[in-house]
């Protein structure tokens, strides 16, 4: 089989050949006992263009018709490679090599899979499908990923720790406990019976002891351990998370509404916002940075092979208002294409 390359060759050799040699025609016409008017006919450069284009034609149809073969076609070559690849995946899914029958099937089946492929490439099968266009998007992203995907070395890691420090912030924190009044066990007067337990509370007159006997049963905890202000705002609501975390004093403090209803809190624990040390969140750094890594390399590829198309895109049918039960007064004229210039 001749490559691309040698095939143009060929034909152009072919073509040098009736092209440049008369004396090679003469030979043909004074064989069969041709008249010297046909002789001068075989000479016209026309003809010989004619000759020349008949051959690539046949030439090249021959050639188109044995690389389909090879390649494209019907021919279907199960190398020493595949053969292994096939042993190796039953090996590592089963424990132990395949035997001659298995290792037939596992051929059989390949070469089911190969046929069926290709009739469906024949056919057009994917043109149109989402989830293939999909599947090979996914395959070339991964791709341009792989190189990414390698471990970074100390210095590059830190070297990013030190560049997004503020994103591994870590929040202000509150541990807290808290005295629940119900509004719908206590109606309108749960605030005013917080306020009442709350001065209480402040002048020494309930023992601290006391203080789990006082307001009412609460669903979840009476007492958190240190949460940040997202956390306790999935809890109790926003306008409790904010107001609690204005709280300055160790003692008593309220009453604070949330979704339940009032609550008299005490904070036991403050921590502030700070940016941790990089031993502390070093799998959250890494993850990060491969993260960050492959989307660079991806954008980075995508940039590179976008290039080569010529994108145009039907400026008026995107701008047109959404009609989806509209037809077109003319459907057999397209849309002006506009080119995409980035």
């Amino acid at each position: 089989m001749h490559s691309s390359v040698e095939q143009l060759d060929l034909l152009s050799e072919i073509e040098g050949v009736v092209r440049d040699s008369p004396k090679g025609s003469d030979r043909l016409l004074a064989k069969h006992g041709k008249s010297e008017t046909v002789r001068g006919l075989f000479r016209e450069p026309l003809l010989h263009f004619l000759i020349a284009g008949a051959l690539i034609f046949v030439l090249g149809t021959l050639f188109d018709r044995s690389t389909n073969t090879g390649i494209n076609g019907n021919r279907i070559r199960v190398a020493a490679p595949e053969i292994q690849r096939l042993r190796e995946v039953w090996t590592r899914q089963w424990g132990h090599a395949p035997d001659s029958k298995q290792m037939k099937n596992l051929v059989d089946d390949y070469i089911r899979e190969e046929v069926l492929y290709r009739e469906a490439r024949a056919s057009g099968l994917e043109k149109d499908d989402t989830i293939i266009r999909r599947r090979l998007v996914e395959k070339m992203e991964f791709l341009s990923q792989e190189l990414a995907s390698t471990a970074p070395s100390e210095e590059e890691l830190q070297e990013y720790f030190q560049q997004n420090r503020e994103k591994f912030r870590s929040p202000e924190q509150i541990a807290f406990s808290h005295i629940y009044f119900s509004t719908s066990k206590r109606g309108p007067t749960s605030e005013k019976d917080a306020r009442s337990v709350l001065t209480s509370l402040s002048s020494g007159a309930i023992p601290s002891t006391s203080v789990s006997s006082l307001g009412d049963s609460f669903m979840l905890q009476s007492e958190y351990p240190l949460q940040t202000q997202q956390q306790i705002k999935e809890l109790f609501g926003d306008e409790f998370a904010g107001k609690l975390f204005l709280v300055d004093s160790a003692a008593w403090a309220g009453p604070i509404r949330s979704g339940y209803g009032f609550h008299l809190v005490r904070i036991s624990q403050k921590l502030p916002s700070r940016i941790p040390e990089l031993a502390e969140v070093r799998n959250q750094v890494l993850t990060d940075f491969q993260n960050r890594r492959l989307q660079v390399a991806s954008q980075a590829f995508y940039d590179r092979v976008r290039k080569r198309y010529q994108v145009e895109i039907d400026k008026s049918a995107l701008s047109a208002p959404e009609s989806p039960r509209s037809i077109p007064t003319n459907p057999g004229t397209p849309g002006t294409l506009s080119p995409d210039i980035d």
